[in-house]
């Protein structure tokens, strides 16, 4: 089929009517060959997706004439912790595509008297679930967290949710939006949206701070970056190249990093895979510092966990962590492509590490407060 496509692209304009209608002939003729081919592990898939909506109906149970209840995937490593966070009443859910798991999903939360249902970001069948409680139930009220921003636009399968999503809205079956980064909230207030803002937190037990030997070589770690573009795994390994008697800890890390780390002849400790949070967390206790200097983000959690688990981390000028305070002025990278700079930083925060851990003990008490009080007036809020 590919070289029947690439074949016709040689004669066929790309504009003209024959050649938009081979096109989508040609994606609807690749969609059946795929089912056809992939039958067995398709049935399997909606088999477990199945297992799990029946788990999150239990849960949805459990919760029987609550104000509110919260959705979010805990496949989406992010969008979990920051949904754990800042909410009690949560249910994970993942991709939905049975219509009787919807239908059910739906009027078990109907049937509970639960009165509001916030989905915190949006997955496959949830904007399905959105429409099927408004049909149940018009006066329920449905609330969307929005964790992206408009860069992460580009995958097909982000805007296409949030298309949808935003389609809901003007049909007035979604009646407001929560986003976890200030740009966007103003953003959207201003097109006359019903917004409101949210802060992403972490809580982890305090721990003590691991003294490090002087003599003992400088470990720095740089986490779930993997192959995406956003995350800049490559100037990270620059940076940490260039400070003296440094090894940097990867976690995951992919063939490329590993051969980049080789050419450049950086010491280097990893795991190949992804690795469950707490085990993580253990990890970076070991490291002087660690780093996430990435491109694009909202509100990441690492950075807080990090501070969490006594050790510093730098992180990127796109969020809304430690801005306009002494901390953002040791942390908060303004160059994440140069990897002189970002040295630099390593070495001014591993100078003053006891200062800016101070810095971050104290930011972190009026955080917390700052986003109870954000979560408690979004969930209070009616249509």
């Amino acid at each position: 089929m590919q070289k029947m496509k690439n074949f016709l692209k040689t004669f066929l304009k790309r504009n003209s009517l024959i050649y938009r209608i081979l096109r989508k002939l040609y994606g609807v003729l690749s969609h059946i060959k795929y089912k056809v081919i992939h039958a067995k592990e398709i049935r399997q898939t909606k088999k477990e997706y199945h297992k799990k909506a029946q788990a999150s109906i239990e849960k949805i149970a459990s919760y029987r004439q609550k104000d509110y209840i919260v959705f979010y995937n805990p496949t989406w490593l992010g969008v979990a912790a920051s949904t754990i966070g800042l909410f009690e009443n949560i249910v994970p859910l993942e991709h939905v595509y049975d219509k009787k798991d919807i239908r059910k999903i739906a009027n078990t939360i109907v049937e509970n008297k639960i009165k509001s249902v916030i989905f915190s970001q949006i997955c496959d069948g949830w904007t399905d679930t959105i429409e099927q409680l408004k049909k149940i139930n018009p006066k329920i009220v449905i609330k969307v967290i929005w964790h992206g921003n408009c860069y992460e636009y580009f995958s097909d399968f982000t805007w296409n949710l949030n298309k949808k999503v935003m389609n809901l809205y003007k049909q007035g079956k979604v009646d407001c939006f929560a986003f976890v980064r200030s740009t966007m909230y103003e953003f959207y207030k201003k097109l006359g949206m019903k917004s409101y803002y949210l802060q992403n937190n972490v809580h982890k037990n305090r721990i003590e701070e691991i003294q490090h030997d002087e003599n003992e070589k400088i470990k720095i770690g740089i986490y779930n970056a993997d192959t995406r573009e956003l995350k800049n795994i490559y100037t990270a390994l620059s940076a940490m190249k260039l400070v003296p008697n440094a090894v940097a800890d990867v976690v995951p890390i992919n063939k490329g990093a590993k051969e980049f780390a080789d050419m450049i002849q950086l010491e280097v400790t990893s795991i190949d895979d992804y690795i469950p949070n707490e085990e993580l967390m253990k990890r970076i206790q070991k490291n002087s510092i660690n780093i996430y200097p990435t491109f694009t983000e909202n509100a990441p959690m690492f950075p807080l966990e990090s501070f969490e688990m006594g050790v510093p981390c730098l992180l990127g000028n796109n969020n809304d962590y430690f801005v306009g305070t002494k901390l953002g002025e040791y942390v908060i990278l303004k160059r994440e492509d140069d990897a002189k700079y970002i040295k630099d930083k390593i070495i001014e925060v591993l100078e003053h590490k006891k200062e800016v851990m101070e810095l971050y003990v104290a930011w972190k008490k009026e955080f917390d407060t700052k986003c109870e009080n954000l979560v408690k007036d979004f969930i209070e809020i009616e249509k």
